[in-house]
């Protein structure tokens, strides 16, 4: 079993140096004022790794989100397909790691989100999963509701990342010393998971597109996605914040509990705000 284990890590990329090994400790401005490659360990007195390549790693601070965001767009690359691997598995030690400064190893949380939304409304387009529903043709307010979602599919796809950041933030917050935009990472990798989770879930109705096959897809994805989502919650507040099950079992509960919770609340408000403009 370890064999495997570990020929699956050089597979995916996750062999690494144990010069790198991330701290099992709260996040500290000390971490990151060293003169050390938080990717590969290497010493770096110049502002990128004369080893790997990688940028001088430093805390995330709000002008990230313009600078890591936009100046490196690239969607599609083999880096995304060894962070999705890693994701999989370990969504919250990715997240962990690439906060930690171990970022040249995995994609950028954003063009990764960004790369999977494109691939799931080309997928939604393709099969016409919104087009098929009880009353189709039977109500123009439902028709209409329909196409509304299709239009404003791409919010409800990320109303996952403000669910997951709030139970985090919420319960563990103050936990490692995480900043905001450092728990944005982990909620926008473990959405990224999940939108993954979708993706291949929705991979059958390419193959058998009858509207009585998608209606019973629909209903028997209500039962096991939910329960699926969860679960990569879980692991990856467990992962990114260190929970130890015995001791902290009723904090990691509680921040998956606020999760679902709030995940169903903004749906909720979503479906109304749809609802709102179909019958303006």
């Amino acid at each position: 079993m370890l064999n495997i284990r570990r020929k699956i890590a050089e597979t995916l990329g996750m062999k690494a140096s144990t010069a790198t090994a991330i701290p099992d400790g709260p996040v500290s401005d000390d971490w990151f004022g060293r003169d050390v490659c938080r990717n590969c360990g290497a010493a770096t007195p110049t502002p990128y790794c004369g080893q790997c390549g990688q940028k001088a790693a430093h805390r995330f601070v709000w002008r990230d989100i313009r600078n890591e965001s936009w100046d490196r767009i690239r969607l599609f690359e083999i880096q995304s397909v060894r962070t999705l691997g890693r994701l999989f598995f370990s969504p919250g030690t990715v997240a962990r790691e690439y906060v930690l400064g171990r970022r040249a190893a995995h994609m950028h949380p954003l063009k990764l989100l960004l790369a999977l939304v494109a691939i799931l409304v080309l997928l939604l387009a393709a099969n016409q999963y919104f087009g098929h529903y009880s009353y189709a043709g039977r109500d123009v307010v439902v028709d209409r509701m329909a196409q509304r979602v299709m239009a404003f599919a791409n919010w409800s796809f990320s109303l996952g990342i403000l669910a997951i950041f709030a139970g985090g933030w919420i319960v563990l917050g103050r936990r490692l010393g995480y900043n905001v935009i450092e728990q944005a990472i982990l909620a926008i990798y473990c959405q990224s998971i999940i939108l993954a989770l979708i993706i291949i879930n929705l991979l059958p109705t390419l193959i058998w597109r009858s509207p009585e096959f998608i209606l019973w897809h629909k209903s028997a994805s209500q039962y096991y996605v939910p329960m699926f989502k969860l679960l990569i919650v879980a692991v990856a507040y467990r992962q990114f914040f260190l929970i130890e099950i015995k001791s902290d079992w009723l904090k990691l509960f509680s921040a998956c509990l606020i999760y679902a919770t709030i995940n169903w609340v903004l749906l909720r408000i979503y479906a109304f705000g749809i609802f709102w403009l179909v019958s303006r």
